[in-house]
């Protein structure tokens, strides 16, 4: 008897849409695209940053670009999260994922010393 299966059938299609399968995401049903991502190019030397000064737009996702030019770096953004931290070693470039959640000014930092002028080796993100 083959009426129970295609009932139960259509009553598991029934149930798809309740259960949010197939439910496109909350940017999508507001008819917003999700933001693009920004790439941002940042070159370490001793004992600086260029640019070191950076200006974000909230909530806006970021993919930093950070080659060390001279000497081993690092980089981390004070205050966010872990994987906004890396080691970049002497002539390679990194990538770092970071979208900022809150306004402000936060400082970003060499976080792996490379010389004796390296506590100066910082700079500013502002998110508006």
């Amino acid at each position: 008897m083959k009426t129970p299966r295609v009932v139960l059938g259509l009553f598991v299609l029934a149930l798809i849409p309740l259960l949010g399968a197939g439910r496109p995401s909350s940017l999508a049903a507001q008819g917003q695209a999700p933001s693009p991502v920004r790439v941002i190019e940042l070159k370490a030397t001793k004992y600086e940053f260029a640019p070191s000064k950076i200006e974000l737009a909230l909530n806006t996702p970021v993919q930093f670009k950070i080659t060390a030019a001279d000497n081993e770096h690092g980089f981390e953004i004070e205050g966010a999260v872990e994987t906004t931290k890396a080691k970049i070693p002497k002539g390679e470039t990194k990538t770092v994922d970071y979208t900022p959640t809150k306004a402000g000014t936060f400082k970003f930092k060499c976080n792996h010393v490379c010389g004796l002028g390296h506590g100066k080796m910082n700079g500013t993100i502002t998110v508006k």
